[in-house]
């Protein structure tokens, strides 16, 4: 399914700028985004996002696709041309996630 994705202009507390799906609850107001397109996944919003900020990534919130682990022992996968570590280095609660995602 196809759906419209946006990123915020002001970066989360990790730097990162997030991409937020159409009614995301924590989709930031209009003078605060920039709609990016109309896209099947998330991941495909998150490389478009790239063009306007360096440092992006997926609202953990209504980009959550399935994210499982590669082959490989590093534990780390390829996002856009940046590796990108899958596993975090300290471990975060899922009411902490949540307010990364607030702007």
């Amino acid at each position: 399914m196809i759906k419209k994705y946006y990123v915020a202009v002001r970066p989360q507390t990790n730097q990162l700028h997030a991409v937020h799906q159409e009614g995301c609850p924590f989709l930031p107001d209009d003078g605060k985004r920039i709609f990016l397109g109309q896209f099947k996944s998330g991941n495909d919003a998150v490389r478009m996002s790239a063009r306007h900020f360096t440092e992006t990534g997926s609202c953990l919130f209504c980009c959550n696709e399935s994210k499982s682990l590669p082959d490989n022992s590093s534990g780390s996968k390829l996002s856009g041309q940046d590796i990108v570590s899958v596993r975090p280095e300290i471990p975060v609660s899922f009411m902490q996630s949540m307010l990364c995602c607030l702007n």
